[in-house]
């Protein structure tokens, strides 16, 4: 039985201003939801409520991959030139071209952003800051991969690119002749059964939407992606990523079965000291147990998430706060889950959040 400290989770809610937040915990035994929001709408379901998930959307995006590369659709190592020719001194450096492998294991060597652009958006209109991706639009998108020079070594070192997981989305639904967030949906999300997942809410999800503030206790927009929709675009329920939970843990049974397992193999690519990449997912070797922690997280401007699980223990946890502290408060506590998830794990998962509140 799993035993969450409310009174913790109130006190340190409540310390903060306009604070809300959601977590589903699911084990071999039990599915537990806990929430508490800032805002009037005492009839909507807690795991009905809606978060922006943020990067965690890009498992989405590789996970559309892994399915076309078992279908035989595209490879690993295949070219994005190939399909992108246009792109070429942007996706070329010293005659190695850059791969889906690349683009989902973070070692394109392309920059985390298109700083310069971002910036001249914000230049334009401050007020630009709290939806900056808004205004990112195709054409900016286009222009950047045009005119961008590649200047490090392909697949030597891993760094964090928003800007090329983008591109892995956009490549992909071009291949399946849809637009991104349909090709989702069509490919990965009704499949498993997530059909409260989306980046495009209808009036109905809008009702049922979480806002974020800002200090000055403003209500901060919903984040829009522009072009930028498979690095971090989706919204989701914790009633839903407590489903994708249940299939990255073998639960269930579903069509993307070996398509999701595929997305959790090591790709022999180190992000940090004891992690390695799977395509998207952080896979971390601990030395205090015999099985990996498979997590992403994410920031966007008002939330921060945390999806993590140990397939072997049968654990898993999805978070979304609009406060950082309380979660990692939380975390400390909650995560002691059974026999396999002790102090150490507590701990070190709070650490995996943490790096999630730097964009990962």
């Amino acid at each position: 039985m799993i035993n969450i400290p409310y009174d913790l989770i109130k006190k340190d809610m409540n310390a903060a201003k306009n604070a809300s937040y959601a977590l589903g915990v699911v084990t071999g035994e039990e599915r537990i939801v806990a929430g508490e929001f800032y805002d009037n709408k005492p009839g909507i379901p807690t795991e009905k409520r809606i978060f922006e998930i943020g990067s965690t959307t890009k498992t989405f995006t590789s996970l559309l991959l892994a399915k076309l590369v078992l279908e035989g659709r595209v490879a690993l190592d295949e070219p994005i030139v190939t399909y992108k020719p246009a792109y070429k001194k942007a996706l070329t450096y010293d005659g190695k071209e850059v791969t889906f492998r690349h683009l989902a294991t973070h070692t394109s060597r392309l920059p985390r952003e298109d700083i310069k652009t971002l910036r001249k958006i914000i230049k334009e209109d401050k007020q630009n800051r709290d939806n900056i991706y808004k205004h990112y639009s195709l054409d900016y998108f286009h222009d950047f991969y045009m005119q961008h020079d590649l200047k490090k070594e392909i697949g030597k070192k891993w760094g964090y690119s928003n800007i090329g997981v983008a591109l892995l989305g956009n490549v992909l639904s071009e291949i399946v002749g849809m637009d991104y967030e349909e090709a989702i949906k069509i490919h990965i999300l009704n499949p498993l059964g997530m059909h409260d997942t989306f980046i495009r809410p209808t009036e109905e999800q809008l009702s049922r939407y979480v806002h974020a503030y800002n200090k000055k206790g403003e209500m901060i927009p919903p984040l829009e992606f522009g072009s930028l929709h498979g690095a971090g675009a989706f919204r989701s329920t914790i009633d839903d990523m407590m489903i994708y939970l249940q299939h990255q843990l073998e639960m269930t049974d579903n069509p993307l079965k070996e398509a999701i397992a595929f997305t959790h193999q090591d790709q022999g690519v180190k992000a940090f000291k004891g992690v390695n990449m799977g395509l998207s997912w952080f896979i971390e070797e601990k030395k205090w147990s015999d099985y990996p922690l498979i997590h992403h997280g994410g920031t966007t401007i008002g939330f921060h998430t945390y999806f993590g699980f140990i397939k072997e223990l049968q654990i898993g946890i999805v978070m979304y706060s609009t406060v950082q502290m309380s979660l990692l408060k939380i975390l400390k506590i909650l995560l002691r889950l059974s026999d396999g998830i002790n102090e150490n794990v507590a701990n070190d998962i709070c650490k995996d959040y943490i790096r999630a509140q730097k964009g990962l």
